[in-house]
């Protein structure tokens, strides 16, 4: 059942303009990062900020609650986001909008993909996917929404006028 709803989804993304990338200079920007207070720890590479963090690169925003940034190599691995929602923001090359926002968050660097979760929707434009679980890859342009096991329902709204022609 979840494999056709995934089928499902990844062929109508080929009418969406979802599809659109991240802007591409923006992993090249530099990170800033501000936070009621702030933990490094040098040894492991783990940074956590806490209360009203709001991390921005180029055209990225980045909001949570909490916000940890997993980076062992002076490089960041992964970035994770809890909040009441956590948010995204950012701009296509295209000047497309995708926003998402979700209890929680995880951005792995290494995959490019984006995992959503509780509470989770993914936005462009008039579009939007909501679900308990969405994971989206920001270079195959596949979203996988939805609980495998079957226990939780994928909600899209796919307005006809942004269809591609």
């Amino acid at each position: 059942m979840h494999h056709n709803l995934l089928l499902f989804i990844i062929l109508g993304l080929g009418l969406l303009p979802l599809t659109a990338n991240a802007r591409s200079q923006d992993t090249q920007l530099p990170l800033h990062i501000e936070a009621d207070t702030a933990e490094f720890d040098d040894k492991t590479g783990i940074s956590i900020y806490r209360g009203k963090v709001r991390i921005t690169q180029g055209s990225m925003l980045l909001t949570g609650d909490v916000v940890t940034l997993i980076s062992p190599n002076k490089q960041i691995d992964k970035i994770t986001a809890e909040g009441q929602p956590a948010t995204f923001h950012q701009l296509t090359d295209k000047n497309d909008e995708i926003d998402a926002e979700a209890q929680y968050m995880e951005y792995n660097t290494k995959t490019n993909k984006i995992l959503l979760k509780r509470k989770a929707k993914l936005m462009q434009g008039s579009n939007s996917f909501t679900s308990e679980r969405i994971e989206y890859n920001l270079v195959t342009k596949i979203v996988d929404a939805g609980d495998p096991k079957g226990g939780d329902r994928v909600r899209m709204v796919i307005v006809p006028s942004t269809i591609d022609q």
